[in-house]
């Protein structure tokens, strides 16, 4: 059996003056660069599967200040909460022994972070009916 390992998590995106995204990714899958937040120097490329319900258009709304107050009266990044995504990882014995629900992964576009993720649950995922179908010569239609 062929298997990848896959995770869901809560994404909170940073906004734009804090050096996140100005607009946030509209696709299906977004490719980014991450790492733990512990981990500064560990990088690692991960793959974001959104649910096509929130696979539209969206822009962070924009207000005077750009910050939200905290409950303790600081101002903290405003951040947009989007339910749960699916993360795949382009090589996941980087990651297989330091993923665990509740961990923080933070993705980042070049130096800067522009989302801090917590890991809700990991899985498998069974790759080997695609496999096979490669082998035989078959073009997967879920491949990208």
């Amino acid at each position: 059996m062929v298997t990848q390992l896959r995770a869901t998590a809560r994404i909170h995106w940073l906004d734009s003056a804090h050096g996140g995204r100005l607009v946030l990714p509209s696709g299906p899958i977004y490719a980014a660069t991450g790492r733990f937040a512990e981990q500064e120097d560990e990088l690692f490329s991960v793959i974001v599967r959104f649910p096509l319900v929130q696979s539209v258009s969206r822009q962070l709304s924009p207000n005077s200040s750009g910050f939200l107050q905290s409950k303790q009266g600081e101002d903290e990044p405003q951040r947009l909460n989007l339910d749960e995504a699916e993360i795949g990882f382009f090589a996941p014995e980087l990651v297989e022994n330091k993923l665990y629900p509740g961990v923080k992964l933070l993705l980042t576009e070049g130096p800067q972070i522009v989302a801090e993720c917590e890991i809700q649950s990991i899985f498998p995922v069974d790759l080997t009916a695609i496999t096979n179908d490669l082998h035989q010569g078959e073009r997967n239609p879920f491949l990208v």
